[in-house]
């Protein structure tokens, strides 16, 4: 079924590439005839850039391609129809390896692969995984007109509306990240991108005047949040809305890997549209390895079939990548950045390419985001700032690209 109208606009997210992971030799693409294409329920005009602007810059070396596409066997275990688990037994030492197969949540594409002691355990923790995302996206998906975070939206400007725990936690990570960021990333975004969405339609960039008037709607010190129970939200502007596309997969991620951690599986990796997790090892003395693609490579349009230009090991860590070189507003024959910049309104574009190691996915996600509005000196310097954070930043152009690491981010590539 074709994603709605919202859906496709949803995805037109500030600082967001839309991340996706594919096996390096996957041989797997969709293109479907007309200017209008869909990926992963987004939608732009103008052919090519319609059919890869969803696609990111991660490369995860298992196997991910799109449902219903003929794929290789990997190292895991044999092919299989996506959204069907699979299991393979390694050994006592290695342990039983289970995998979900491709899924599709939150108007993308999802995987989550275990090792567990036995086949039943290893089961049993996937079916408890799949049960909370299942409840998880119900909450917090902004692509579904009946979650919470949709009935928030329509309800919240009126006055405290009650939410979830989840929702709760959710909100108050974005609002986090906003201080840690100093409004860099900010959830409130929705009046911005549907600036510029309408100024494309149009082909007339916004007037200052314009961006001011959508600025009044915008500020994460705007929405309110008690200190605890019962669980309320409310924003102080009317005409106010939440995004949490930069933020909510990763918070979803980190959710069904702890998940996996309480069933007892000794080792597990989630991935939800790129935004990836994981603890333990693939198998015993093997990471889990994460390509990420050179955003001036000859090939950077096919990632499909790319090779990844670094590699970077995985363990007790999350990974996620912000991109502007795929997604652009194209207004009056000029392309604008996809990536604004909250506090100001402005398309942003010093920095190609933003791929963040932290703890967790949500702030991996968050950051990468956040950095790519900063730009280098700033987002380099705030995170040298964070524990247990590292960046690798792509700045330049493709005659003169200059890839710049954190202090620690070498501890993490991998060279063969």
């Amino acid at each position: 079924m074709a994603p709605s109208r919202m859906e496709r606009d949803r995805h037109r997210r500030i600082g967001r590439a839309g991340p996706y992971a594919v096996y390096p030799y996957a041989v797997c693409r969709h293109r479907p005839d007309g200017r209008t294409r869909h990926f992963f329920g987004q939608t732009t005009s103008g052919g090519v850039r319609g059919l890869i602007g969803g696609i990111g810059l991660i490369l995860l070396f298992f196997l991910l391609v799109p449902a219903g596409c003929k794929r290789q066997p990997d190292a895991g275990g044999s092919a299989h129809p996506a959204g069907e688990a699979t299991t393979a037994g390694g050994g006592e030492q290695n342990g039983f390896s289970v995998d979900s197969g491709d899924m599709l949540v939150l108007g993308t594409f999802g995987r989550i692969r275990l090792r567990a002691e036995d086949e039943s355990a290893g089961r049993q923790a996937l079916e408890r995984a799949r049960a909370l995302l299942e409840r998880l996206e119900g909450q917090l998906s902004t692509y579904r007109p009946d979650s919470e975070l949709s009935r928030v939206n329509q309800l919240a400007g009126r006055g405290p509306e009650p939410i979830s725990e989840d929702t709760y936690q959710l909100l108050r990570l974005a609002l986090d990240y906003g201080r840690i960021t100093a409004g860099a990333f900010d959830c409130t975004v929705p009046p911005l991108l549907e600036l510029w969405r309408q100024a494309e339609q149009r082909d007339r960039p916004p007037e200052r005047a314009e961006l001011d008037q959508a600025l009044a709607r915008v500020g994460y010190g705007k929405v309110l949040l008690p200190a605890g129970p019962p669980y309320t939200v409310s924003f102080q502007t009317a005409g106010m809305q939440v995004d949490v596309d930069g933020i909510g997969k990763g918070y979803i991620v980190d959710r069904v890997l702890e998940s996996l951690r309480h069933s007892g599986a000794r080792a597990g990796l989630v991935d939800i549209g790129g935004e990836v997790a994981a603890f333990g090892q693939r198998h015993p003395g093997t990471d889990w390895l994460v390509g990420i693609q050179d955003p001036f490579a000859a090939d950077r349009e096919d990632p499909f079939h790319q090779r990844p230009r670094w590699v970077i090991r995985l363990r007790d860590r999350a990974v996620a990548t912000s991109g502007n070189y795929r997604q652009y507003y194209s207004i009056a024959g000029r392309r604008y950045s996809h990536i604004l910049d909250p506090r100001t309104a402005e398309p942003v574009d010093a920095l190609c390419s933003v791929t963040i190691i932290a703890p967790t996915a949500a702030g991996a996600d968050a950051l990468a985001t956040a950095v790519s509005v900063l730009g280098v000196e700033a987002g380099k310097a705030l995170i040298e700032s964070l524990a247990d954070t590292e960046a690798l930043l792509i700045a330049g152009d493709a005659d003169n690209p200059r890839p710049l690491r954190t202090s620690g981010f070498d501890r993490y590539e991998y060279i063969p």
